[in-house]
């Protein structure tokens, strides 16, 4: 059934997808409360940090099923882009860097989560190509073997782009509203998928989609280095690096949706360099 749909009904497989796993997702927006009462913004600031992970982690779950389907019907980056949308769902439920700084949260907490979604969502990627099939447009022989050596089919070279979403969060998020630092990952997030495939052309983005979460976890813990004051003190002086803003679901959604386009904008790039090559080889 894989590459059946075109027109509309691609577009209707894709909208009911987010519709999907953004509802699933939704169930898991009450579990996130935070001792203030409040939608918290990240797991390990709500009333119960077990069960707020535990539904996070079962509607992600749920989420990656249907994300599968939309993969199969479709291919593996649309899915990967609606699930990153039904984590967008919570994400603008949920609270921002001030939230944590009046709660006395920690970013030490914050870097793990963070991390621990970059599990999530590399778990997820494999699952989903797994499910829908490699991306069609990835060939995957490499310098005429019939597959790449272990490092290059695991795209760990083009997983390294990952950094380039700080500069990216440090450049745009200027604030700790949730669509400044969400948009600021996307961003972010789609130039590394499209610089992560122009690195790694012949390996499946198996570990793309989450290296800009394993790097904002870094840039949490970068933070965690130059705050000395107390987080209140430090968010009222403006003394929080920009890198720093983003909650872990800005980087688990933005990395899920923003890679998925960046890989969709690297097909132009790739596309110009083999018509450039065929080109050349006609010439000779």
């Amino acid at each position: 059934m894989k590459g059946e749909l075109y027109g509309w009904r691609r577009y209707g497989v894709v909208l009911l997808g987010m519709l999907l796993t953004g509802g699933v997702c939704s169930a898991a927006i009450p579990f996130t409360i935070d001792q203030r009462g409040t939608f918290g913004p990240t797991a390990f600031q709500a009333q119960s940090q077990v069960e707020a992970l535990l539904a996070l982690a079962i509607c992600f779950a749920i989420a990656t099923g249907i994300a599968s389907v939309v993969g199969r019907l479709v291919n593996a980056a649309v899915g990967l882009f609606v699930l990153g949308a039904g984590l967008w769902v919570i994400r603008m439920r949920s609270g921002t860097i001030e939230d944590l700084a009046f709660a006395e949260g920690s970013l030490g907490l914050v870097a793990l989560e963070t991390a621990l979604w970059g599990v999530l969502v590399a778990g997820a990627t494999i699952v989903i190509l797994r499910i829908a099939g490699p991306l069609t447009d990835i060939d995957a022989k490499d310098d005429g073997n019939s597959s790449p050596p272990e490092p290059s089919r695991w795209g760990l070279r083009g997983a390294a782009a990952g950094f380039l979403v700080l500069p990216a969060v440090w450049l745009i998020a200027r604030s700790e509203l949730q669509g400044q630092t969400m948009m600021a990952v996307v961003l972010g997030s789609m130039v590394v998928g499209l610089v992560g495939r122009l690195l790694s052309p012949h390996a499946q983005p198996r570990l793309l989609f989450a290296s800009p979460c394993l790097f904002g976890a870094i840039g949490h813990v970068l933070g965690l280095l130059f705050v000395h004051d107390p987080l209140s003190v430090a968010f009222v002086t403006q003394s929080i690096p920009a890198v720093s803003l983003p909650m872990p679901l800005d980087y688990a959604a933005g990395s899920l949706m923003g890679v998925a386009m960046g890989l969709g904008w690297a097909k132009s790039f790739l596309h110009d360099e083999d018509e450039a090559a065929e080109a050349s080889a006609r010439g000779q």
